[in-house]
């Protein structure tokens, strides 16, 4: 489709409901752990694994719904994901033990699953390389929003209505997304591709993707910065509330301040892809992230524990990551825009992947202190800054 034929802003208002369900499920909870966790007689260390549930949920989800909205459409995939999110979320807030919450919120990530492969493949679709990079960095900008008001939200929910009321807000806000997605969503997908579900096929194109030094080198890159981004969503709730002693209305607080630096930046990465470029932007985006990262872990060695020696460093490295997200996929799908349903599903399987692995590695320890969360935020933004030098460098980049 022609770049003058694409309505950049209708895209952009339609793309930005399906960019809010992800955080919106994820981060809204964050503050109700502790109160959940009495509530269901269990630990918080417990129901981590909740969280890194909804991401192997949200991992697997991508392999699937690659592939079929590939061969059937964006628009159904995305208005059974939603109807998936809505009914999980609805039945979250009426259990009585962890366990069915291990099940409702794997199915919770599946739905999430579906709003990341539609919005990454619809840009895709419809735009250049870019463009398209400009595109994911105003929705981060949207995402970005949403740590600013779901944690506050969660956070005074919790104290006023209790953890369950969190869930009732996810499945009232899917059910608005659902609605505005039945309506304005219009079908991306210039031609459908009948073999896009065959297994050979799909294991073919993934394999094809996973040769392809491009997708390699901005993947790896991706999957170090997401796990530090996962490393501070699963295990700053647990030192700030636990360790720190904070209420979830503060804690939400004090998320949503460090949010606000990552805001910030996201507010002028589209500007900087324009000025930079893809590489020079992550070149940046990589170092600002491995400061914030061995800052933090360099105070956790020091024993200095207070609030600004853990919320400051994540700040920073929440700069960093705001930067790296619009260059990184745009990077890493450039090459196939021929099947970019299933490329999105692949790189959202390893960033998700690594979450779950993170929030697991986490979920292992009861000691409460930062030190964890420090070394594995050091160890992950090391490994994004590294793969950046060592690979995305020196990869081509086409239509740039």
């Amino acid at each position: 489709m022609p770049q003058s034929d694409v309505p950049f802003l209708r895209t952009f208002y339609v793309l930005s409901g399906l960019t809010i369900l992800g955080p919106l499920a994820f981060e809204t909870f964050l503050p109700a752990l502790e109160d959940a966790a009495k509530d269901l007689n269990t630990e918080v260390s417990t129901l981590l694994i909740t969280i890194a549930m909804m991401q192997v949920g949200t991992a697997s989800g991508q392999i699937i719904y690659g592939p079929l909205s590939d061969r059937f459409g964006r628009r159904p995939v995305i208005l059974g994901g939603m109807f998936v999110f809505i009914l999980s979320s609805f039945l979250s807030s009426l259990i009585t033990s962890p366990e069915p919450l291990y099940i409702l919120r794997l199915f919770q990530g599946l739905a999430v699953a579906s709003t990341m492969i539609i919005f990454r493949s619809a840009i895709r679709d419809l735009f250049s390389v870019n463009q398209g990079a400009r595109m994911y960095s105003y929705l981060y900008i949207v995402l970005a929003t949403m740590p600013l008001v779901g944690p506050i939200s969660g956070g005074f929910l919790t104290e006023i209505f209790g953890w369950r009321s969190v869930f009732i807000l996810m499945g009232c806000i899917g059910s608005l997304v659902f609605l505005v997605c039945l309506i304005f969503f219009r079908e991306t997908l210039p031609a459908k591709d009948y073999q896009a579900i065959t297994p050979d096929i799909v294991i073919a194109n993934f394999t094809e993707m996973l040769r392809d030094r491009t997708f390699l080198s901005f993947l790896f890159c991706g999957m170090g910065a997401y796990g530090g981004l996962f490393a501070i969503l699963a295990g700053l709730a647990p030192v700030m509330m636990g360790f720190m002693g904070e209420t979830p209305s503060i804690f939400g607080i004090q998320f949503a301040i460090v949010m606000a630096a990552h805001l910030v930046a996201a507010l002028f990465a589209g500007q900087l892809i324009r000025t930079l470029g893809i590489k020079n932007l992550l070149y940046l985006a990589t170092g600002i992230i491995s400061i914030g990262g061995i800052l933090l872990l360099v105070l956790a060695l020091a024993d200095i524990t207070t609030r600004t020696s853990i919320l400051g460093p994540i700040s920073i490295f929440l700069i960093g990551f705001a930067l790296t997200v619009g260059p990184m996929t745009a990077g890493a799908m450039s090459n196939f825009q021929h099947m970019a349903g299933r490329a999105a599903s692949l790189l959202g399987f390893f960033q998700q992947g690594t979450g779950a692995l993170v929030t697991l590695w986490l979920g292992s320890f009861d000691a409460g202190t930062q030190m964890p969360m420090a070394l594995t935020l050091a160890g992950c933004s090391f490994f994004s800054f590294a793969s950046f030098h060592l690979l995305v460098r020196q990869a081509p980049l086409k239509d740039e």
